[in-house]
This record gives C-alpha cells, sequence and structure tokens, in this order.
C-alpha cells in the first residue's frame, strides 16, 4: 500500500493537495488582506479599497461572491475586507481541519536525499501576541519532514525600494506606495515634509505609481472641497515619473460582443477584466500561452487597440509617452488602472512625466520567501521583474521535481494560482513510488527551453511586456488543455443550462469557467462535488446577467462610466423656456402650443472630486457653477452664493455614486443641494437611473461610409424624488450623453416642471422647460 505523501506549504495556500501542511507565519488567514475595517497593528491593505478587477476574476472556481456578502449589498468590485471574508469563507468549506498551521514561521528548509528518495526539512518557530498585540516568534526551533515543498509567498510579500542615489538623505519625506492608501496617510505625509506647499513626486509606472498619484491627488482636491478648509490643495504639486510609457484604463469599458442578437444596437460598459479576457479577442483555433520578446507588430496592434477602445479625446488625457501615429509605436507600453488618474490630469493635479531617475541596479528581492538550501544551478543575480527561473509556467524547476511554486506569478493571480496548484498536484500524483523523475525527455527539453526563454527575458534591451507572464488568458487556457479541464459554456438567457459550444471562443475567461472533470456530473451522495457545482453555477449565472444588456438588466458599470467622465471643467449654455397651451379652438384636432424663451446664460461647471461623506457612497463630487448674470425667473429653484468680488455667481451640488440597494432603488447617481454649508449636502435633490448605451453611426469628415465606430449615445432619467418635494412643481429630469470611447463629448439635462404662482412668468400657467447643454 502506497503511503499517503505529505506536502509542506509555506506561505497562505487556498487549493488543498495531497495531506498538506500550511504554513502561516501571520494568525489568521488572508496575507494582506483584511478581514475587518480595524486589523490593529498587522501591516494590511486599506480594508475600504477596492480589487483593480471584477469579483469574476478575484475569485476561485469553486465558491460564489454571492455565498459570501449576499447578492443584494454584493459589488462588482470588492473592497479588500470582503476579500478577506471570502477567503476565511473559503477556508470554512474546502480546508480541512489540521491543514492550517497559522502563527508559524518558517526560518529554514533542507533538502536531503536518500538514494533515489527526497525528503524535505522544514524548520519553523510558532508566533505568539504580546499584551500589545503585536506578534513575536517564540524561542523554540520546530521541524519536520515532507516528501514535497510548495512556497506560495508569492511576489508581493516585500516593498521594494528601487536603489536610487541620494535617496537615503531624504528618507524621512520617502514612504512606499504601500503607506499611501488612504487620505489619513497622505495628509500625513504632508505634514512630515514640514511645508505649507511644494512637489510631490512620486516614482514609479505600472499599478502602484498611478494609484497613489491618484490617492495623493484626491486629498489635495478633497482639501478645498470639504470642511474645515485650512489649506488649498492648489499649493502643491504632484508630480509622476514613469519609465515607461503608459496607459490608464478606466474600470469600466464599451464592449458589446457577448450578445446573441447581432443586430441590437445597445450595449454595456463591463469590468475591463471581462472586456480584456474575451476569448473573441484571440484568432480562432486553441488559444496558445504566449511568452517570450513583443514584436513591432505586437506593439503597434496593442496601443490600436486601446486607441480604439478609449477614443481619441480620453487618448489626449490618458495615454503618455506613446507615439500620435501606429510608425511611433517602438516601445511596449504599460498599464495603470485608475477611474481618476486622466482626469486630474486634464485639470493639472497631476504631472506626469517618462523619464528615470538615476539608478544602480537595485540589491535585494521584490518578493520574500524561504527558499530552498539547495536551489537550481546557474542561480542568477536577484531581477525584480523575474526574480526566479522556473519552468511549468511558473510552478517548478526540472532539476529539483519536488519543490513547486504557486503564486509567483504578476497579473490576475486567483485563477492562475488554481492552475498552478492543479497542475502540481497533477506531476506529483504519477510519482505513486517517490523514485521519479517525473518528466520524458521531451519533457524536460521543453523545460529547459521555457527557462532560457525566461533568461533571455531577462535582457533589458529587448521589449518585453509589462509582466514576464503577461498573458493571463493564454496561460489559462493552455494549463486547461493540458489537465483535461473543459471550457464551462456561459449560460444564455434562452437557454441557460442547454448552450452548445456553437463559438469556439466565446465569452470571458474566469476560474468558474474551468472545473476538474471528477467535479462536472455532481451525485446527491457526492457533497462535494454538489457544493462546487453550485458555487461554480451560481458565479456563471450572475456572470450572464452582468455581460447580457437589456433596458431592465441594473447595470452599476454604466453609472460608474458616466460618473467618472464627469471628472473636470466643463462650459454651458442653460435655456429656459415658457410653454404654454393656446386657447383650445373648437375642433377637436389637438391643442397647439406656443413657447417664449424667457432667458438664456452660460457659464463653466466643474466637478471637484473629493472623499466621500460616507462609506456608504463609491465616489463623491462637489459640482460648482459660475455664471456671469444672475436670472432670477431661471434661478429661483437653486441654491446660489453672489460672489460680490467678480459679480458672478455660483451654485453648488453634491454628486455621488453608490451601488447596492440604494442604486436599485433611487438611482446610481445622487444629487444634493448644498446647505447653508458651501460644501454639506443639504435636501436630496433626486437620483439618476443611467441607462444602456445606444451605438451611434456618425459619418467621419463628410464621408458617408466613414463610421466613427467608438460613439454611443447614453440616455438617463429621474429615480427617485422626495414626497415632500414642491409637488405642484412636478419636476422630471432627462439626461442625455454623448460618448465617444470612455469620454463624455457633450452632455445635457432637461428639466421640465410646472409653473407656479411666484415664478413671475407673464401669463402665469403652462410650464418651464430648463435645457442646459455641457462641452468639454
Amino acid at each position: 500500500m502506497v503511503q499517503p505523501k505529505k506536502v509542506a506549504i509555506i506561505g497562505n495556500f487556498p487549493e488543498g493537495t495531497f495531506i498538506p501542511s500550511v504554513f502561516e507565519k501571520n494568525s489568521r488567514i488572508g496575507g494582506l488582506w483584511p478581514t475587518a475595517v480595524d486589523h490593529g497593528a498587522e501591516r494590511r491593505l486599506n480594508p475600504w479599497i477596492r480589487t483593480n478587477l471584477s469579483r469574476f476574476t478575484v475569485a476561485f472556481s469553486d465558491l460564489a461572491w454571492e455565498s459570501v456578502i449576499g447578492e443584494g449589498e454584493l459589488s462588482m468590485f470588492p473592497q479588500a475586507r470582503q476579500v478577506g471574508q471570502y477567503l476565511e469563507k473559503y477556508t470554512n468549506l474546502y480546508i480541512p481541519k489540521g491543514v492550517l498551521r497559522l502563527g508559524k514561521e518558517v526560518v529554514k528548509t533542507v533538502r536531503e536525499t536518500d538514494g533515489l528518495r527526497a525528503r524535505w526539512t522544514v524548520q519553523w518557530t510558532s508566533r505568539s501576541i504580546d499584551a500589545n498585540g503585536i506578534e513575536c516568534n517564540g524561542p523554540e526551533m520546530e521541524s519536520e519532514e515532507f516528501d514535497y515543498l510548495v512556497v506560495t509567498s508569492g511576489y508581493f510579500a516585500k516593498a521594494h525600494f528601487p536603489d536610487i542615489p541620494g535617496l537615503a538623505g531624504v528618507a524621512d519625506r520617502v514612504v512606499h506606495s504601500s503607506e499611501v492608501q488612504t487620505i489619513d496617510d497622505v495628509q500625513q505625509l504632508l505634514e512630515r515634509t514640514g511645508s505649507s506647499g511644494g512637489k510631490l513626486v512620486v516614482i514609479g509606472g505600472s499599478m502602484s505609481g498611478v494609484e497613489a498619484a491618484s490617492t495623493v491627488a484626491l486629498h489635495l482636491s478633497t482639501m478645498d472641497y470639504k470642511p474645515p478648509v485650512i489649506q488649498s490643495g492648489r499649493d502643491y504639486e504632484v508630480h509622476h515619473i514613469s519609465s515607461r510609457p503608459f496607459w490608464t484604463i478606466p474600470t469600466h469599458l464599451p464592449h458589446d460582443g457577448f450578445q446573441d442578437n447581432t443586430k441590437t444596437q445597445n450595449m454595456q460598459f463591463l469590468p475591463l477584466d471581462l472586456v480584456f479576457y474575451d476569448l473573441a479577442r484571440r484568432p480562432p483555433g486553441p488559444v496558445e500561452y504566449g511568452l517570450g520578446p513583443l514584436s513591432t507588430e505586437r506593439i503597434r496592434k496593442t496601443n490600436e487597440y486601446f486607441r480604439s477602445l478609449l477614443g481619441a479625446e480620453y487618448v489626449k488625457i490618458g495615454s503618455f509617452g506613446i507615439g500620435n501615429n501606429e510608425s511611433e509605436d517602438s516601445q511596449p507600453s504599460w498599464i495603470g488602472i485608475g477611474d481618476d488618474y486622466a482626469e486630474y490630469v486634464r485639470s493639472g493635479f497631476i504631472k506626469p512625466t517618462i523619464g528615470r531617475p538615476p539608478a544602480t541596479p537595485p540589491s535585494h528581492p521584490s518578493a520574500s520567501s524561504p527558499l530552498p538550501s539547495s536551489p537550481p544551478s546557474n542561480t542568477p543575480p536577484v531581477d525584480p521583474f523575474i526574480p526566479l527561473i522556473l519552468d511549468g509556467k511558473g510552478t517548478s524547476h526540472a532539476e529539483i521535481p519536488d519543490l513547486g511554486f504557486v503564486g509567483f506569478y504578476r497579473g490576475p493571480y486567483w485563477g492562475a494560482m488554481e492552475m498552478q496548484a492543479r497542475s502540481l498536484a497533477n506531476t506529483w500524483v504519477k510519482d505513486l513510488s517517490f523514485t521519479g523523475p517525473y518528466f520524458t525527455n521531451e519533457e524536460l527539453t521543453q523545460k529547459t527551453n521555457e527557462r532560457d526563454l525566461l533568461r533571455t527575458l531577462r535582457t533589458t534591451t529587448l521589449p518585453r511586456s509589462q509582466f514576464p507572464m503577461g498573458d493571463y488568458v493564454g496561460l489559462m487556457e493552455t494549463l486547461a488543455r493540458e489537465l483535461n479541464i473543459p471550457r464551462a459554456p456561459i449560460p444564455t438567457t434562452a437557454q441557460p443550462h442547454t448552450q452548445s459550444h456553437d463559438k469556439t471562443n466565446h465569452g470571458p475567461v474566469l476560474p468558474s469557467r474551468y472545473i476538474p472533470t471528477p467535479f462536472l456530473t455532481p451525485t446527491p451522495s457526492d457533497r462535494l462535488s454538489t457544493l462546487i457545482d453550485r458555487e461554480s453555477t451560481n458565479t456563471l449565472k450572475s456572470l450572464q446577467r452582468t455581460i447580457t444588456p437589456s433596458p431592465t438588466n441594473y447595470n452599476l458599470g454604466m453609472g460608474m462610466a458616466i460618473f467618472r467622465a464627469l471628472h473636470g471643467q466643463w462650459t454651458y449654455t442653460r435655456t429656459v423656456t415658457h410653454i404654454l397651451p393656446s386657447p383650445s379652438p373648437s375642433t377637436s384636432l389637438p391643442t397647439p402650443t406656443r413657447s417664449s424663451q424667457l432667458s438664456q446664460i452660460s457659464g463653466t461647471a466643474t466637478f471637484h472630486p473629493r472623499r466621500t461623506s460616507s462609506i456608504w457612497y463609491e465616489k463623491e463630487y462637489v459640482y460648482e457653477e459660475l455664471y456671469t448674470n444672475n436670472d432670477t425667473n431661471t434661478e429661483n429653484n437653486h441654491n446660489t452664493i453672489v460672489d460680490d468680488g467678480d459679480k458672478s455667481t455660483r451654485k453648488r451640488y453634491i454628486y455621488r455614486l453608490t451601488e447596492g440597494t440604494w442604486s436599485k432603488k433611487n438611482g446610481q447617481i445622487l444629487i444634493w443641494n448644498v446647505d447653508i454649508d458651501p460644501f454639506h449636502a443639504g435636501k436630496f435633490s433626486h437620483g439618476m437611473f443611467v441607462g444602456l448605451a445606444e451605438k451611434v453611426t456618425t459619418p467621419v469628415d463628410g464621408d458617408d461610409e466613414g463610421i466613427e465606430e467608438s460613439r454611443y449615445v447614453v440616455r438617463a432619467a429621474a429615480g427617485a424624488i422626495p414626497m415632500d418635494r414642491e409637488k405642484e412643481r412636478d419636476p422630471k429630469y432627462e439626461y442625455v450623453f454623448r460618448m465617444e470611447g470612455v469620454s463624455i463629448l457633450e452632455w445635457e439635462c432637461v428639466i421640465r416642471e410646472n409653473v407656479v404662482g411666484g415664478d413671475g412668468v407673464e401669463g402665469g400657467g403652462g410650464g418651464l422647460v430648463t435645457r442646459t447643454v455641457y462641452r468639454r
């Protein structure tokens, strides 16, 4: 009888295989992900910060988010604390008792060979929490032998500082981006400088650089538009230095490729990962994993795709260091995910620069992990881009077949981790007698070539992608094929359970579409397979509701896309017209109406972002309007502030983006009148339900055959209006947004309301129509 194999897993490993023992140095699972708002002295992510990929990608295949949070308050982009709760739920459902060894910090691993059989000795110390709530190591060392070792501590276990000459001299004013997560973090940084203004420099591109610069800019904007206003944020300048050209990508992007009816003109803005990981973007046939330097053609096509997707208006403020034409695209561009960065650039809060401060090569790894005492031969110096040269798509090194890695992958790692763990288990299960090796000569050659290719990628003169294993779709599809895991179809509205594979490549890649074969046919007596089937099915049904456009299908993405694109300054023209029915004729024909324009004014309107006033709001603006003449007939319903200094009139509202139950009842965007305090929300005005986008075919340069494909019209209607509002007026709001890509080029708000006594309208009766048109 073959004895069960023992696997030592260093790090918080989500997927159990064989008889595993998981060593986690912290007293709770989740690593940097918190489970509550207050996580004590432990280093954690800001509990309110949101993931930059949707819940469909930030998930494992066998646990639906609906089972963790509940569908009513479920967000498309989970908060960090919710991710921690997800991991706790997953542990309770799938990890057997006794597997997790919490509070055990591995300090050394040793590989010893006895004939053909290798064994791993793992040594660790136990950590405890002292009276101050701080974890500390115990004095005693413990050890145990295992058949296999898996390292799962990943890339981001340790903050990385570039080795920049002179940096040590200003260490008291330098922080890592992980320490700039909240508005309070930024305020503490400003206080440390001891200055009332100056330049704040963010060094580094990619994701964290964009996020850090945006967080600082939000705080500076909040300083001017949230009481008490002590100092203007405009006294500071935010300079962002990136060594590479880059795009900033909003979290919601236009997409219509998942519809069954190709003739429909409606489409949605969907989470960026559902758009980017759409299999329809790949050529017909099996999807292959791409690894290696990038060709000029690939670079050109990537930038061309972003230009088409985002639109010409957004490209002006959302691309940096990228040529204006295809022939200039010689260097690979990076991607930063952020809804606000581009508009901060337009408004002047962020000043991006493509360049590099003088630096020497880094002298320490960006990942922290207890590596084995017997590393693979020819180990090169540490490289933060590719710290480890591995084969098996980041899971192993063929020279040490009983050592595995999971999570050494920079990208959407939930699905990748799952697939890597399955791949290791599939390899090791073949070693029934512990004799090894586990690979044929052909497989060994392939693995050697894979490692050689990664070494080539370390050559900085070659064009390479932002991440060393950047082809997430190819990685998932190739591993699934190697493991004989079929890709599940996405159910349709018409045929929720019977859709055939009528399209070779259809829908986005996400973990729940890849369930191992043993769990595809659940039986009532098998609790595990039944549970997995239920959870994966719930996720796919939720996905179907998200990606299928319908006028009645509530979609936060449209509200988020519109709210994001309002950021910044607009010019406007407001026309007020009095509509008065003519005297009724003696015939039965419809009664004609006559109208008269009462006034027309123009000015500027600016949406200033600020920190939200409540955790229940996603984002918040102070809307500030400045116009040059004050007409009491047109402005009598608004809160106005007269500025005697420039003889103009200011008007303010508070705009808020919300999600969950509030948004379903009142609208995704909520608008308040301003109270006596010029920055405090007073009376709730109305909500705004944002509908689907409708494609517009616009001739280009007078050529009837030329079509601008990225233009859309989005309509919104008023949501809830308070019952105590002036019922006699019966105001009705209509909004129309004209978009190109992800930008609003022009939008208008039409208010129709009854004329009541005291409005000062000659003739009385009838109605007022106030039409305001906004343009950049």
